[in-house]
């Protein structure tokens, strides 16, 4: 490439870069000499540790990660292997002054793109950059190639089976347990497991666009989540399903461990899915269900899950526990969709979508209506209601505490004419609005101020994070994390380690505790480590802090 060229790349935008190296100077080195904008990069942070590492790429989701392998406190290797198995896009490569051939099989086991030994010069970081750059644009291209795809479209599964899959959503009569099982084996699908989870999203392509599209989604579905033995992928409408699967072989508490495993798949499916496509993504995950004849009801929960999408924009994966209580399903069968378009906004719209949604139940719609047929059409709406505020614990006669109980039996006797029910019914969505929309954010700052007080009473443990209270608290880890920084400001690790070097600094000023002790009373299984981020978070290193506060 020309001196005076820049790169282009796939979606103009540069691909962003992390640099990881625990000798600074090297590090500052290379970002100073290296010409990014060129070859359509920008670096987007350093790290000196593996551990840094990790928090920045939770943080910014770099596409390439340029790393070292000796490093303390948390190793290249290790740091390979963690983004391998939590961020499994991420193109990696190693610059290191060890030429070993244990360290070459190792980067070959967890697919290095390359393997570059310092020192190295200008030239050959661009020419790294141009075959990085070169790379990363024909990944994209392979996964949107038109002719590939209009092969793979025409290799579709048969129509038979997929027929069969389609089913197991959309059974409304319970299915024998054996017949699904037995029918599932003949057409090579393994139903016999104990544990199944639906997941679910909407390709969203114009009609004006190729179909090849929502092919390239399915291939990307299949490539990402085949890897594990279980998962049924196929394409269901407007839609791409995943049924989750394994067996438990009666093992207690294999739920959580289940649950994990499906929380992890969605979110490799929705990195690998941003990766290629820019279109927004939202994956919807129903509850977790343990028979065949259940993913039918696992799968209308993925739905419901995906109608918050609106309401949670910044959540690209909705597991419907996190959102609703266990079991409380709308039965949405019964509705038409203006009905369950108006029960969404009295839930998560604003007041203005309610009134909207009001006016057009009780416009063109009901208009024609016999009396009998309003009164029925008003009872459906009710029901609806009355199911809806009985799942936060309401019912529609006593929704504030404060104002009388409404006889609402006999108020409905009064509603007469459509203006009286509009004008009826916005008075009574509006106080349910607000009902639900105070207790929902009652349950956020209840559930972080619970993370909060066991991240007091557990923060000494070394083992404690992410993982461990979310298991306590029941909440999927995305959901957590994204609604923790929302509330806190500050990421859960942040939070975490803040309270440790907070209880550090106390006993640093109130004990004779040497450091390594301090830091084990604290949480940090290494000493060394517990240095590093003292001194990364106050300044100073433990026994200068120590000293100037004696």
């Amino acid at each position: 490439m020309h001196a005076g060229v820049f790169h282009t790349t796939m979606y103009n935008m540069p691909y962003k870069i992390l640099l990881v190296d625990d000798e600074t100077p090297v590090r500052e080195g290379i970002r100073a000499r290296t010409p990014w904008e060129r070859y359509g990069f920008t670096v987007i942070g350093e790290a000196g540790n593996g551990i840094e590492a990790l928090e920045i790429i939770d943080e910014f989701h770099p596409d390439v990660v340029i790393t070292d392998i000796r490093m303390p406190y948390l190793d290249g290797m290790e740091l390979i292997k963690q983004i391998r198995y939590s961020y499994p896009p991420i193109n990696i490569i190693i610059l290191s002054g060890y030429d070993e051939f244990t360290y070459a099989q190792q980067a070959i086991r967890y697919d290095v793109s390359e393997y570059v030994l310092k020192p190295v010069s200008v030239e050959d970081l661009c020419n790294l950059l141009e075959r990085t750059a070169k790379r990363l644009d024909e990944d994209i291209i392979r996964m949107q190639d038109q002719d590939r795809l209009q092969n793979a479209y025409k290799q579709a599964l048969p129509l038979i089976k997929e027929k069969f899959l389609v089913s197991l959503l959309t059974s409304v009569q319970k299915v024998s347990e054996d017949s699904a099982i037995a029918k599932a084996q003949e057409y090579g699908i393994d139903l016999s497991g104990d544990e199944f989870i639906v997941a679910t999203f909407e390709t969203e392509h114009k009609q004006e666009e190729s179909p090849l599209q929502t092919m390239a989604m399915l291939q990307v579905t299949e490539e990402v989540l085949l890897k594990e033995k279980g998962p049924l992928v196929f394409q269901f409408e407007n839609q791409i399903i995943a049924i989750i699967t394994d067996n438990s072989f009666s093992q207690k508490q294999y739920d959580s461990v289940f649950l994990k495993k499906a929380f992890r798949l969605a979110e490799q499916l929705y990195a690998y899915l941003s990766k290629y496509f820019s279109i927004p993504i939202t994956i919807g995950l129903g509850t977790l269900e343990h028979s065949p004849s259940a993913i039918a009801l696992s799968y209308r929960q993925a739905l419901a899950a995906l109608n918050y999408s609106t309401f949670y924009p910044e959540q690209h994966i909705l597991f419907i526990n996190d959102l609703e209580k266990p079991n409380a399903e709308l039965n949405k069968t019964n509705f038409e969709s203006l009905c369950s378009t108006f029960i969404a906004s009295v839930k998560m719209g604003t007041e203005e979508q309610v009134i909207a949604n009001i006016d057009k139940l009780f416009g063109e719609q009901a208009a024609g209506l016999t009396a009998e047929g309003l009164q029925s059409y008003i009872l459906e709406i009710i029901a609806s209601l009355n199911e809806l505020v009985s799942n936060y614990g309401y019912s529609l006669s006593s929704l504030n505490e404060e104002q009388d109980p409404i006889n609402i039996f006999s108020e409905l006797g009064t509603l007469t004419t459509l203006g009286k029910a509009r004008r009826w019914f916005s008075r009574l969505a509006c106080t349910i609005h607000k009902v639900i929309s105070g207790q929902r954010q009652n349950s956020h700052i209840q559930f972080v101020e619970q993370a909060k007080s066991l991240i007091g009473t557990h923060f000494q443990e070394s083992g404690f994070g992410l993982d461990q209270v979310c298991d306590m608290i029941a909440v999927s880890p995305a959901y957590f994390s994204t609604t923790f920084k929302r509330e806190t400001g500050v990421s859960f690790v942040q939070y975490l380690t803040n309270t440790r070097i907070s209880r550090a600094k106390e006993l640093l000023e109130r004990t004779e505790e040497k450091t390594y002790e301090i830091a084990r009373a604290v949480g940090f299984a290494e000493p060394n480590y517990f240095s590093f981020c003292f001194k990364r978070y106050e300044g100073v290193s433990p026994s200068q802090y120590r000293q100037s506060h004696r």
